[in-house]
């Protein structure tokens, strides 16, 4: 075989192998899968939400169910989602209606309304060790919210995720007082975890240090069920 043909040989199996390359689609591939809207999807939570006083602590637990019911068309031209969030104190007990939120999901973000407080959830693709303003579009500060892992799978009860991020909403911590916020979105799922803390330590000479805490709240929301109505 004399060096022309040898190359045009190599070429065309370039070409070949390119052809037959299995491309990954764009959802997944630019990470849109981790924040899907779509009418009838939902997703139940666990709760474990603890409160502090001075005085005293209490522990409760109860369900919340995350339904997108509807869509408008918001001032931006956008397709919004509405989010139903209903609770439930166990397994026995009806739903009641607890709030209405909304989302929206653009080329570049996905951005939740809680309360009607805009938040960039995640922004677009998702890559990892990528940071972003979560504050960007209300009045309440800049918050770098960061990517920290990426890809990775996790077990939540009987529920197997082969493919999640963290995202890392600031953790700031001081011997007086911690504030953290995380949240773990899953491909095809959405938010499947939740871990959010506000308290303040005892700051007394005998306590100092000891992370005992005096005041303040801690929730975790753990997905327990998901599907399509």
């Amino acid at each position: 075989m004399n060096k022309k043909i040898f190359i045009s040989f190599l070429v065309a199996m370039v070409a070949f192998s390119a052809c037959n390359k299995t491309i990954e689609p764009d959802d997944k591939r630019l990470g849109y899968v981790y924040f899907p809207l779509e009418i009838g999807r939902y997703v139940v939570y666990e709760v474990d939400e603890k409160n502090y006083t001075i005085l005293d602590s209490n522990q409760v637990f109860y369900q919340l169910k995350e339904i997108v019911t509807d869509t408008f068309t918001n001032l931006a031209g956008q397709k919004q989602f509405v989010l139903e969030r209903y609770k439930r104190a166990n397994d026995l007990a009806n739903w009641q209606i607890d709030s209405v939120w909304s989302a929206v999901r653009t080329g570049s973000q996905a951005i939740k309304f809680e309360n009607n407080i805009p938040y960039i959830k995640l922004v677009f693709p998702v890559e990892r060790n990528s940071s972003w303003n979560g504050n960007a579009y209300n009045d309440k500060g800049e918050n770098i919210y960061r990517i920290t892992d990426f890809r990775k799978s996790r077990t939540f009860g009987e529920i197997n995720l082969p493919n999640t991020v963290k995202v890392q909403m600031g953790n700031d911590s001081s011997l007086v007082s911690q504030v953290k916020r995380e949240e773990i979105f899953a491909e095809d799922i959405g938010l499947v975890f939740m871990e959010r803390i506000n308290v303040r330590f005892k700051a007394d000479p005998a306590n100092l240090g000891k992370g005992k805490i005096e005041s303040g709240k801690i929730e975790k929301f753990t997905i327990i069920d998901f599907g399509k109505e």
